[in-house]
Protein backbone atom coordinates (compact mmCIF):
# COMPACT_ATOMS: atom_id res chain seq x y z
CA UNK A 1 0.00 0.00 0.00
CA UNK A 2 1.50 3.50 -1.24
CA UNK A 3 1.71 5.58 2.09
CA UNK A 4 0.24 8.97 0.92
CA UNK A 5 2.65 12.35 1.81
CA UNK A 6 0.99 14.19 3.74
CA UNK A 7 1.24 18.35 3.50
CA UNK A 8 2.68 20.18 6.07
CA UNK A 9 -0.04 21.14 8.90
CA UNK A 10 -1.28 25.29 8.48
CA UNK A 11 -0.13 27.18 11.92
CA UNK A 12 -2.66 29.66 11.51
CA UNK A 13 -6.81 29.16 12.11
CA UNK A 14 -8.28 29.63 8.76
CA UNK A 15 -11.61 30.80 9.85
CA UNK A 16 -9.85 33.71 12.60
CA UNK A 17 -7.58 34.71 10.08
CA UNK A 18 -10.33 35.31 7.70
CA UNK A 19 -12.08 37.14 10.11
CA UNK A 20 -9.16 39.41 11.11
CA UNK A 21 -8.51 40.14 7.26
CA UNK A 22 -12.69 41.14 7.02
CA UNK A 23 -11.78 43.68 9.40
CA UNK A 24 -9.07 45.12 7.91
CA UNK A 25 -10.87 45.54 4.76
CA UNK A 26 -14.15 46.63 6.48
CA UNK A 27 -12.08 49.08 8.30
CA UNK A 28 -9.47 50.08 5.30
CA UNK A 29 -11.77 49.03 1.95
CA UNK A 30 -10.37 47.44 -0.70
CA UNK A 31 -7.73 49.53 -2.53
CA UNK A 32 -6.36 50.69 0.09
CA UNK A 33 -5.77 47.21 1.70
CA UNK A 34 -2.01 46.60 0.33
CA UNK A 35 -0.84 42.63 0.49
CA UNK A 36 1.52 43.84 3.16
CA UNK A 37 -0.77 45.19 5.44
CA UNK A 38 -2.93 42.66 4.76
CA UNK A 39 -0.42 40.18 5.99
CA UNK A 40 0.16 42.16 9.19
CA UNK A 41 -3.15 42.05 10.59
CA UNK A 42 -3.73 38.88 9.61
CA UNK A 43 -0.86 37.36 11.10
CA UNK A 44 0.72 34.70 8.58
CA UNK A 45 3.56 34.50 5.81
CA UNK A 46 3.21 35.61 2.17
CA UNK A 47 3.76 31.61 1.79
CA UNK A 48 0.87 30.95 4.14
CA UNK A 49 -1.73 33.34 2.43
CA UNK A 50 -1.01 32.14 -1.47
CA UNK A 51 -1.32 28.73 -0.75
CA UNK A 52 -4.43 29.29 1.72
CA UNK A 53 -5.97 32.38 -0.08
CA UNK A 54 -4.49 32.31 -3.97
CA UNK A 55 -5.12 36.18 -4.17
CA UNK A 56 -5.92 39.32 -2.68
CA UNK A 57 -8.92 39.13 -4.16
CA UNK A 58 -9.69 35.62 -3.65
CA UNK A 59 -9.21 36.77 0.26
CA UNK A 60 -11.77 39.70 -0.61
CA UNK A 61 -14.29 37.26 -1.93
CA UNK A 62 -14.38 34.89 1.19
CA UNK A 63 -14.46 38.01 3.69
CA UNK A 64 -17.82 38.82 2.00
CA UNK A 65 -19.32 35.45 1.99
CA UNK A 66 -18.01 35.73 5.90
CA UNK A 67 -19.58 38.81 6.56
CA UNK A 68 -22.83 37.75 5.22
CA UNK A 69 -22.63 34.31 7.41
CA UNK A 70 -22.49 36.83 10.83
CA UNK A 71 -24.56 39.26 9.49
CA UNK A 72 -27.16 36.76 9.43
CA UNK A 73 -26.66 34.85 12.02
CA UNK A 74 -26.92 38.33 13.97
CA UNK A 75 -30.07 39.33 12.41
CA UNK A 76 -32.16 36.08 12.43
CA UNK A 77 -30.81 35.76 16.51
CA UNK A 78 -32.45 39.95 16.97
CA UNK A 79 -35.38 38.77 14.99
CA UNK A 80 -36.00 36.08 17.00
CA UNK A 81 -35.58 37.76 20.57
CA UNK A 82 -37.44 41.54 19.04
CA UNK A 83 -39.01 40.43 16.39
CA UNK A 84 -39.07 41.55 13.02
CA UNK A 85 -39.92 45.14 12.92
CA UNK A 86 -37.46 46.28 15.85
CA UNK A 87 -34.67 44.36 14.33
CA UNK A 88 -35.02 46.87 11.39
CA UNK A 89 -34.96 50.05 13.65
CA UNK A 90 -32.27 48.21 15.81
CA UNK A 91 -29.98 48.67 13.15
CA UNK A 92 -30.54 52.24 12.74
CA UNK A 93 -29.94 52.61 16.41
CA UNK A 94 -26.70 50.65 16.21
CA UNK A 95 -25.08 52.85 13.92
CA UNK A 96 -25.93 55.54 16.24
CA UNK A 97 -24.31 53.70 19.01
CA UNK A 98 -21.05 52.84 16.92
CA UNK A 99 -21.00 56.67 16.06
CA UNK A 100 -20.66 57.61 20.02
CA UNK A 101 -18.51 54.81 20.97
CA UNK A 102 -16.07 55.19 18.32
CA UNK A 103 -16.38 58.55 16.45
CA UNK A 104 -17.41 56.71 13.34
CA UNK A 105 -19.60 54.35 11.58
CA UNK A 106 -18.89 51.91 9.50
CA UNK A 107 -21.14 50.73 7.54
CA UNK A 108 -22.43 47.98 5.76
CA UNK A 109 -19.26 45.84 4.12
CA UNK A 110 -21.42 44.73 1.06
CA UNK A 111 -22.81 48.25 0.31
CA UNK A 112 -19.04 49.94 0.46
CA UNK A 113 -17.60 47.65 -1.10
CA UNK A 114 -20.34 47.85 -4.27
CA UNK A 115 -19.36 51.67 -4.00
CA UNK A 116 -15.46 50.78 -4.45
CA UNK A 117 -15.23 47.83 -6.13
CA UNK A 118 -18.74 47.92 -8.50
CA UNK A 119 -18.12 47.41 -12.00
CA UNK A 120 -13.95 47.58 -11.49
CA UNK A 121 -13.25 44.06 -10.56
CA UNK A 122 -15.73 41.58 -12.52
CA UNK A 123 -16.12 38.76 -10.14
CA UNK A 124 -16.24 41.23 -6.68
CA UNK A 125 -18.94 43.47 -9.06
CA UNK A 126 -21.04 39.79 -9.58
CA UNK A 127 -20.66 38.78 -5.52
CA UNK A 128 -21.52 41.92 -4.23
CA UNK A 129 -24.72 42.25 -6.13
CA UNK A 130 -25.62 38.20 -5.28
CA UNK A 131 -24.95 39.44 -1.79
CA UNK A 132 -26.91 42.49 -1.78
CA UNK A 133 -29.72 41.25 -3.31
CA UNK A 134 -29.44 38.42 -0.82
CA UNK A 135 -29.99 41.03 2.19
CA UNK A 136 -32.54 42.53 0.18
CA UNK A 137 -34.65 39.37 0.33
CA UNK A 138 -34.22 38.85 4.11
CA UNK A 139 -35.31 42.40 5.02
CA UNK A 140 -38.19 41.79 2.55
CA UNK A 141 -39.10 38.94 4.30
CA UNK A 142 -38.52 40.53 7.49
CA UNK A 143 -41.25 43.02 6.40
CA UNK A 144 -43.55 40.23 4.95
CA UNK A 145 -43.41 38.75 8.46
CA UNK A 146 -43.99 42.16 10.41
CA UNK A 147 -47.34 42.98 7.93
CA UNK A 148 -48.44 39.42 9.34
CA UNK A 149 -47.93 40.02 12.64
CA UNK A 150 -49.42 43.35 12.00
CA UNK A 151 -46.70 45.03 13.74
CA UNK A 152 -46.40 46.91 10.20
CA UNK A 153 -49.89 48.06 8.40
CA UNK A 154 -48.91 49.23 5.10
CA UNK A 155 -50.47 47.25 2.80
CA UNK A 156 -47.81 48.07 0.24
CA UNK A 157 -45.64 45.05 -0.93
CA UNK A 158 -43.21 43.84 1.06
CA UNK A 159 -40.33 44.58 -1.35
CA UNK A 160 -41.10 47.85 -1.77
CA UNK A 161 -41.16 48.77 1.91
CA UNK A 162 -37.54 46.43 1.88
CA UNK A 163 -36.02 48.57 -0.58
CA UNK A 164 -37.19 52.12 0.72
CA UNK A 165 -35.65 51.05 4.29
CA UNK A 166 -32.31 50.11 3.03
CA UNK A 167 -32.21 53.09 0.79
CA UNK A 168 -32.80 54.92 4.09
CA UNK A 169 -30.59 52.95 6.13
CA UNK A 170 -28.06 53.19 3.91
CA UNK A 171 -28.82 57.08 3.31
CA UNK A 172 -28.59 57.30 7.47
CA UNK A 173 -25.24 55.95 7.35
CA UNK A 174 -23.51 58.13 4.47
CA UNK A 175 -25.00 61.11 6.10
CA UNK A 176 -23.26 60.24 9.73
CA UNK A 177 -19.75 59.25 7.80
CA UNK A 178 -20.03 62.90 6.36
CA UNK A 179 -20.49 64.84 9.58
CA UNK A 180 -23.95 65.75 8.73
CA UNK A 181 -25.42 67.72 11.74
CA UNK A 182 -27.71 65.80 14.34
CA UNK A 183 -30.92 67.10 13.74
CA UNK A 184 -30.71 65.77 10.29
CA UNK A 185 -29.80 62.24 11.17
CA UNK A 186 -32.92 62.16 13.32
CA UNK A 187 -34.88 63.41 10.75
CA UNK A 188 -33.34 60.28 8.90
CA UNK A 189 -34.23 58.01 11.47
CA UNK A 190 -38.14 59.07 11.60
CA UNK A 191 -38.40 58.40 7.92
CA UNK A 192 -36.98 55.11 8.47
CA UNK A 193 -39.85 54.59 11.08
CA UNK A 194 -42.51 56.36 8.86
CA UNK A 195 -41.24 53.78 6.31
CA UNK A 196 -42.33 50.93 8.74
CA UNK A 197 -45.73 51.84 9.86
Amino acid sequence: MKKQSIGRPKSFDEKETLLLAMNYFWEHGYNDSSLENLLKAMNIKKSSFYSTFKSKEELFSKCLDLYRHITLNQLQELEKEIGPKKTMLMLATMSINELKESGKVKGCLIVNSGQECYNKYANLSQQISVEFNFFMELFESFVDKAQHLGEITSKKDAKIIAGRYLNTLNGLIVTIQAGIPEELINDIIESSKEILQ
